[in-house]
């Protein structure tokens, strides 16, 4: 009998609600354009420098973390992931430089055009 009541009194407990169901391809949502200000390719870019960057650091530890254990094979593995990320960064920048010069260009020709109609 004391273990249908204790059935009975877990059943009818408060459940936590469950959070929304992931997105079907459990993409994490990525903010637009109206929450950031940015266009979604130059936050894509920032992001993935930003990632890069970080990641090559930590690869750096990881170097020197094999290198104190004395194991050259893990050490150049860690190495070569290292430089991948240093290259990832490398054509992030040039490809954020690029689109940044375009933004500005485009400003430029709308404050030359704001200009002329004042006129």
């Amino acid at each position: 009998m004391a273990t249908q009541s204790t059935q009975t009194s877990r059943s009818t407990k408060a459940q936590p609600q469950k959070s929304p169901a992931p997105a079907k391809n459990n993409a994490i949502p990525l903010p637009s354009s109206d929450t950031h200000g940015t266009s979604d390719s130059v936050y894509g870019l920032v992001s993935v420098l930003y990632h890069a960057l970080q990641g090559s650091q930590t690869y750096q530890q990881y170097v020197q973390d094999a290198e104190r254990g004395g194991d050259q094979e893990l050490s150049k593995f860690f190495q070569r992931c290292r430089e991948e990320e240093n290259e990832r960064a490398d054509a992030a920048k040039a490809l954020l430089l690029a689109r940044l010069e375009d933004e500005s260009e485009a400003g430029e020709d709308d404050e030359d055009e704001d200009e002329d109609e004042d006129e």
